[in-house]
Formats: structure tokens, C-alpha cells, sequence
């Protein structure tokens, strides 16, 4: 991170705060993930800024937006999907699932402004599912925000980031978002569970990096309040409500041209009633902005969690994880990144505990993108989540994988075809699910 290579680049820098979606914002944890992308596709940049801004353009930004709109000095990109679906189990129901058949509307908009010192980005996508032979099958998820970048000189950034999201289950949004991030960070509602909760979830972060020739320093905090639907079904009682606040700092130092170094730390505290605690995590890493084709970050650590209830004590141990971005062809893209957090469930109660237990919550998420052609583009996405329940026998393993394909008829408007599987496999009898959702229709994009 030298300034001199700061200099070179000066304002086009800005577009790189929007890279590693999965990949290098793993690493800086309880940050969060924003993405709006459609069912056919991104239509705009990850909305994650990396763990370290460097001077270096995103060699990684897929291509594919449509032409903008032009609004005063915006550059608006908006999109809309409407199809039909196929839901197998909305409700999550481990026994005696009921398929629904449904319209599916997908609007969204993503709106830029730059000028080299300010990097503003709007976002907003709305995903509502009504079902013609169910009427507890609608299902309406939303997610909206603002992110800034703002670069009042070379060595020195600051970003940050609002955003509200509403959505259903873990891994809900993925046939929306064409992408495979966990927006709740917390480890609160988290898993997949059985049964289907709604949350709505209220996220604030920022962050301040400032470099002195090969060394920088980043200080930066987030708050992430969660609510959920009551009476949303049994999974919404295996999640309480509550709020998580982080503050964390990281100091690190160029190795070599294109590798740094980093040491981390991150405090935290949780108010969730019985459950609440307060955390830190320390770990150290390495990680790249672009070694040939890659990018991303690998790191290791100790994380400790301490909860006021005295039964349920102090949770703590080893972690590694990290993130990588490869893309060995323009039109080819593949991330995925590892991480573990610790968490709170009353799903289960334990001998010492009737209100709940904690949980550790290791997930591993990747997804690729290829344009087969000038008409038509795939994708493809997978994820593996693995709780333990501290205390109890209790074991789940969720499972996700998925893909879409578009063919593009005109240069406003591609036919698509999503397919989604999601299943939860579980030790404890009738906890297990296995869901399938099937979407066509048509994407317009100005």
C-alpha cells in the first residue's frame, strides 16, 4: 500500500471499494454484505468495500451492465423480472409440505454518481412471490441502501454503508441476489432452520483506512439490529430479537508490490435478552488486491465469546477462513470464501440452560459466472453451513446449491431459468427440510 502507487491512479480508485463480496469481506467480519444483483445476472458492482483499499482498478468487476439512464450526474440502471415458480416447501416443513405455484415479480434499481472524490452508490431490489393455490405461500423480501466512498486525498478513505433488508430463512435471497452471501453476520439466525421466519434486519457500517507509506491503519465499527416476524412460523422463535454491535481495528503493512500483511482485532457486543454477550476476535492474515488472476485474503485467529447467562458461559477457540476472487477470462468469474462465527440459538435448551445455547456456525460459500456466448450467460452457486449447538448433541447441516441461465432475445430483454435447492439435514428427529424452487420469465433491463 505505497503512496506513490496511490498517486498514480488518483480518482479511479474509487470503483475499487466495490470488490470481494464474499471473498475479502469475510475477513472483516460483522460488516454488511449488500448486493443487488437480478435473476439474470449482476447489474451492478458487490457493495462491499475490501478489508484493505488499494490504488489498483477491479480487474475482477464482471461486465454486463446495460446502458444507463442518465439522470442530473446519475447513472441509473434499472431492471425488472416477472415469471412464474414452482415452490416445493415454502413453509420449511420437515413432514407434510404443501407445493405452491405462484407470479414472481422482481424489480430493482441501482443508481451511481462519481466525480473522483465521491463514490455514491443507491441500491433497492423488491422480491414478491404470490402463490395461486396457497394463501400462507406469499412471500415479499426486500433490500435497500447507500454506500459512499469518499477519498478527501490519496492516503486516506472513508466509506460507509446503510441498509435494510428484509428477507426469509437463510439462504432465501439467492435465487434474487444470483449470489451466495449470509446477510445476517451475527451468527443470530444464521442457519437454515425448519419451519419459515421473516426478518427484517437494519445494518449501519463504517470505516476509516489511512496509509503512511507501506503501512496502513483501518478503524471501523458496524451495528446490525435484527426483528422478526412473529407468528412467522416456529423458526422465528429460534432466532430472538436483538441488536449486535462491533468496533474493530486492523494494522498492517505492505511485503511485497502485490502482498500485505495485517493483524486484526474486533469487540462486540450482543443484546438478544437471555442470550446477550459480548465478544472480541483477534487474528492475522495475508491477502492480495490482484497476484496474476486472484485475489482475496487467507487468515487465522482466536475468538472468544462471553454470555451473560452463567449457564451458558464463555465459548472460545481456533478459527481460519478467508476468500478468493479468480477470474481467468473476462467473460469467467469464480469466488468463495470460509469463515466461522459465534452465535446464540433458543432453538435448543440444554441442561444448564432452558433459555438457549450457543452456537458456532462455520459456512462455506462460492459462486461462478460464465458467458457462453453473446446471447447467453450462466451461473452457478453453492454453500455449505455447519452449526453446532454448544452443549447439546445437536448437529445441522444446511446445503444449498443453484444456477441460472439466460438467453438474451433483445439487448433489453433475456428469458431465464432459476433453480434453487436448499435442504437441512439435522441429528435431532423431524428438524430436517428439503426445499426446491423453480422460476421462468423474462428480465428487462433498459
Amino acid at each position: 500500500m505505497r503512496s506513490s502507487r496511490h498517486r498514480r491512479q488518483g480518482k479511479g480508485r474509487a470503483l475499487a471499494a466495490a470488490l470481494c463480496a464474499i471473498g475479502c469481506g469475510l475477513a472483516f467480519p460483522s460488516v454488511p454484505r449488500a448486493q443487488l444483483n437480478s435473476l439474470q445476472g449482476p447489474i451492478g458492482v458487490s457493495l462491499v468495500p475490501p478489508p484493505v483499499f488499494t490504488e489498483r482498478g477491479n480487474p475482477f468487476a464482471r461486465p454486463g451492465l446495460s446502458e444507463p439512464q442518465t439522470v442530473l450526474d446519475w447513472l441509473v440502471y434499472p431492471s425488472a423480472f416477472a415469471g412464474l415458480s414452482f415452490d416445493s416447501n415454502p413453509q420449511q416443513a420437515s413432514a407434510g409440505s404443501a407445493s405452491s405455484v405462484g407470479l414472481r415479480l422482481v424489480p430493482s434499481l441501482l443508481a451511481q454518481r462519481q466525480d473522483g472524490i465521491h463514490n455514491t452508490t443507491i441500491y433497492g431490489v423488491v422480491d414478491s412471490s404470490t402463490s395461486f393455490n396457497r394463501s400462507n405461500a406469499d412471500v415479499f423480501s426486500a433490500q435497500t441502501g447507500l454506500t459512499e466512498t469518499y477519498l478527501p486525498m490519496p492516503e486516506l478513505v472513508v466509506t460507509g454503508q446503510g441498509d435494510f433488508t428484509r428477507q426469509q430463512s437463510a439462504f432465501s435471497n439467492l435465487v434474487t441476489a444470483n449470489s451466495l452471501t449470509t446477510l445476517n453476520p451475527t451468527g443470530v439466525g444464521l442457519s437454515p432452520t425448519n419451519g419459515s421466519a421473516t426478518y427484517n434486519q437494519f445494518s449501519g457500517a463504517a470505516s476509516v483506512q489511512k496509509n503512511f507509506g507501506d503501512t496502513f491503519v483501518i478503524l471501523g465499527g458496524s451495528a446490525v439490529d435484527l426483528a422478526y416476524d412473529r407468528g412467522s412460523g416456529a423458526a422465528a422463535a429460534a432466532s430472538p430479537n436483538g441488536a449486535t454491535y462491533t468496533g474493530r481495528g486492523r494494522v498492517g503493512t505492505s511485503l511485497m508490490p502485490d502482498l500485505y500483511g495485517y493483524v486484526e482485532g474486533a469487540l462486540d457486543t450482543r443484546d438478544f435478552g437471555a442470550l446477550s454477550s459480548s465478544g472480541y476476535r483477534v487474528v492475522s492474515g495475508l491477502g492480495s488486491d490482484g497476484i496474476g488472476l486472484f485475489r482475496g485474503e487467507v487468515f487465522g485467529g482466536y475468538q472468544s465469546e462471553s454470555y451473560r447467562s452463567a449457564a451458558i458461559g464463555t465459548v472460545s477457540g481456533l478459527l481460519l477462513g478467508g476468500g478468493v476472487s479468480y477470474y481467468p477470462l473476462p467473460e469467467f468469474a469464480i469466488s468463495a470464501g470460509l469463515n466461522e462465527v459465534m452465535g446464540a440459538s433458543s432453538l435448543v435448551s440444554t441442561t444448564n440452560s432452558a433459555a438457549g445455547t450457543a452456537t458456532r456456525v462455520t459456512s462455506l460459500l462460492g459462486q461462478a459466472s460464465y458467458a457462453l456466448a453473446r446471447e447467453w450467460a450462466a451461473s452457478a452457486r453453492g454453500g455449505y453451513i455447519h452449526t453446532d449447538y454448544v452443549g447439546s448433541v445437536r448437529r445441522d447441516d444446511a446445503l444449498t446449491i443453484g444456477t441460472t441461465f439466460t438467453y438474451t432475445i433483445w439487448r433489453t430483454l433475456g428469458l431465464t431459468f432459476d433453480y434453487q435447492h436448499t435442504e437441512l439435514n439435522s441429528n435431532v428427529a423431524l428438524q430436517g427440510f428439503s426445499r426446491d424452487m423453480v422460476t421462468i420469465g423474462a428480465t428487462y433491463r433498459y
